[in-house]
């Protein structure tokens, strides 16, 4: 009888674990398709990255990303796939290049330390570059994990780095 006690025990447990983790699985899947996550930043959402550009362009800590760049050369903002860093400079280039009225870096500075925190674009009026600038913006926003902007008539762009 001891057998057939500590068999349906072990049996029942299986069978719970097995729904629990068909009914976990399902619950994430049902939660990816069903995403909070907007794919595109709403009205709403570019007025507040507005709001926190702002924000940060009143913040001491904060410098112009040519300095940055030239005090800082290597700084990453990420890695690619094969795990090789994705540098900063480059991205500044481009953005220069595309149009960018001015573009800033965000600092924190810890210790003896400072790190780049983030980076806000400050968009022009010129329809062309701006339309450049946001043509970049998917890559960039995937990049720093965050949802992806379109032109709205805001005045910047804001990339956070973890």
């Amino acid at each position: 009888m001891k057998f057939g006690a500590t068999y349906k025990h072990a049996l029942s447990a299986i069978l719970t674990l097995l729904v629990a983790v068909s009914c976990s699985k399902q619950s994430a899947d049902s939660s990816d398709s069903e995403s909070d996550v907007p794919d595109v930043a709403d009205k709403k959402m570019t007025s507040a990255i507005d709001k926190m550009a702002e924000e940060a362009l009143q913040s001491p800590d904060k410098m112009e990303a040519a300095d940055w760049v030239k005090r800082y050369p290597k700084s990453q903002i990420a890695e690619d796939e094969e795990g090789k860093p994705i540098l900063l400079a480059p991205i500044v280039d481009r953005l220069r290049e595309a149009g960018a009225q001015r573009i800033i870096i965000q600092t924190v500075k810890i210790g003896q330390g400072e790190f780049l925190e983030g980076m806000v674009v400050v968009l022009p009026s010129d329809a062309a570059a701006r339309k450049k600038l946001f043509a970049m913006d998917p890559e960039l926003s995937q990049l720093c994990q965050q949802t992806h902007v379109i032109d709205r008539g805001q005045k910047y762009l804001h990339y956070t780095f973890d």
